[in-house]
């Protein structure tokens, strides 16, 4: 068997980590009193007795006080059963461990830190059920009672694997690994060309803007739409084959996001065609502006993707982190059968709770991100993938931890003047994970039905440039707002108000919608009084840009 020594331990974590009731005793020889006492048995084999007092009263009915159990010096006697049950059951397991699984057995002694009561009443497999967890999990089991337990074990599933390769959500062949990298180089290099493409394509723009060929600036405007376009394409079939080549994200789930990928792309080609055979001013206006708005709406969801990416790199650390956990209880089994006694009990245990809490952070990373792809709000979009950013950030932490727990152990067993040996073909247990897409149809479901009975008006206003605003700016454009209340479907509009060398431009466009008579007076009041504001202002170049999106969607729709 190959032997790993603890000097390269550190190494087979590291080097994966990513930027990763008492009743009362009554007086028995009263005259005015009768017991009747009932007997028997649980299907624990405890025993239960039932005593039910019944008393005459003053015209000498019988009137029955209450049925209770018996419980005087009922406890004490459990508990000692109990704790005799577990003795002998656990002597049988640690019996048949010492031969089988000596590193459960090391588990199993930390069994005697969950409640007794709770594990006693387990049957055998239900025990070594427990004895194959992680101390972090046992220790999260420990607080439960027998009942919640023995639910909880129900859905627990532990298997067998050798290295962290065996818990691969899916197993790809190495031309299939080769042919998603060679696709991921090919869409960088594009993207990387399209980005250098669109800088100079706005360059050239700007320059003829500047200099009044309206003509070229028109075909330079052009070039900037099809090379952003570009950009965002490329940027979207990088994401596409990261998620193809990753083997920790199911085969299910990757055919879903490649999927929504696949429409992201298809819809921006879709208006890159539209940019491409655009000849006039409005036609490229109009292009420019469905560019725009599906950009809006890809953008959080290209992040999403991309985090998504990082989620599966983040699990694939874990994957090895829990299986060296186990390997290491193999190894300290056998030092302990050896007559080694080094006392890494508390490090160990500290271990595994930041391995645990690294999974724990990793799972909710990657349901907050599921929401976020199905999610069709903007900012909910972004607040789940800032959420699950987070998320994986404090994972990483969480395995950065752990690594320096690890050294803290190796360093300890060194001290006593021994080595860690970690066999790296042994295999061990560990608990599965549930299947990641297994719900995901029945939730976006439960998600479109939810949808259909929202009603949600939303208006975002964003004000950028060099100057504040004045109150009458402030004014005009609060009135406005408020004419946009319960107007249904989507409004987007754009005021950019200029000066240059004291010469000052406006430009004022409704991207979206349609406004009514009485809108279109405010906003062009609003327009008149953005102008004279920055007309006013100091300084020969000054800019104020005004931006606003609403939106309410209507009710079933």
């Amino acid at each position: 068997m190959k032997k790993i020594l603890s000097l390269f331990v550190l190494a087979l974590f590291l080097i994966s980590l990513v930027p990763i009731a008492v009743a009362d005793e009554g007086d028995e020889n009263s005259e005015d009193r009768m017991e009747v006492n009932t007997a028997a048995g649980d299907n624990a084999g405890n025993n239960i007795k039932l005593k039910t007092e019944v008393k005459d009263d003053e015209d000498g009915n019988e009137v029955e006080i209450r049925s209770r159990l018996e419980t005087r010096n009922a406890t004490a006697m459990t508990q000692e059963e109990i704790r005799v049950r577990f003795s002998d059951r656990r002597e049988e397991l640690e019996e048949r461990l010492r031969i089988q699984d000596p590193e459960k057995l090391i588990r199993l002694e930390a069994l005697s830190n969950v409640a007794i009561d709770n594990i006693a009443g387990l049957n055998k497999d239900q025990v070594e059920k427990i004895a194959a967890l992680s101390r972090a999990r046992q220790a999260e089991l420990a607080v439960l009672n027998k009942t919640q337990l023995e639910e909880r074990l129900r859905e627990i599933r532990v298997r067998q694997v050798r290295t962290a390769e065996d818990l691969r959500e899916r197993v790809l062949t190495r031309q299939e690994i080769e042919i998603a990298r060679e696709n991921f180089e090919n869409a960088r290099e594009r993207y990387e060309d399209a980005r250098e493409e669109y800088q100079n394509a706005r360059e050239r723009y700007l320059a003829a803007k500047e200099s009044g060929d309206e003509e070229a600036a028109l075909g330079h405007a052009k070039e900037v739409l099809l090379r952003a376009a570009d950009s965002i394409i490329e940027h979207l079939e990088r994401i596409k084959a990261k998620i193809e080549e990753n083997e920790h994200i199911s085969g299910e789930t990757a055919a879903q996001l490649v999927e929504k990928i696949g429409n992201q792309i298809a819809k921006i080609g879709a208006i890159k065609e539209k940019i491409q055979a655009a000849e006039t001013r409005d036609e490229i206006k109009e292009a420019a502006k469905e560019l725009r708005k599906a950009w809006k709406e890809t953008e959080h969801k290209a992040r999403a993707f991309a985090e998504r990416v990082v989620a599966a790199r983040v699990e694939g650390v874990i994957n090895r982190a829990e299986v060296l956990e186990k390997k290491l209880d193999a190894a300290l089994a056998k030092m302990e059968e050896r007559g080694i006694e080094v006392d890494v009990n508390t490090e160990v245990a500290a271990f595994s709770a930041l391995i645990q809490d690294a999974k724990n952070s990793s799972n909710q990373a990657q349901e907050k991100l599921r929401q976020a792809i199905n999610a069709t709000d903007r900012e909910t979009q972004k607040d789940l993938v800032d959420d699950a950013k987070s998320l994986l950030k404090d994972s990483r932490k969480s395995l950065k931890d752990a690594h320096e727990k690890l050294k803290d152990i190796v360093e300890k067993i060194r001290e006593a003047g021994q080595e860690l040996e970690i066999d790296d073909d042994e295999t061990v247990e560990v608990e599965e994970d549930e299947d990641e897409s297994e719900d995901e149809e029945e939730t976006e479901d439960e998600e479109e039905l939810e949808d259909k009975d929202k009603k949600e008006e939303k208006t975002k206003v964003k004000v950028s440039g060099d100057i504040e605003l004045s109150e009458d700016v402030k004014a005009a454009l609060d009135q406005f707002v408020s004419s946009l209340d319960l107007v249904e479907g989507e409004v987007d509009l754009n005021l950019k108000v200029e000066k240059k060398n004291n010469e000052t431009t406006v430009e004022a466009e409704v991207e979206e919608g349609t406004l009514t008579e009485g809108q279109q007076a405010l906003w062009d009041s609003l327009i008149n009084q953005a102008k004279n504001l920055v007309e006013s202002a100091e300084g020969t170049d000054v800019e104020l840009e005004v931006e606003i999106e609403h939106e309410l969607e209507v009710e079933g729709e």
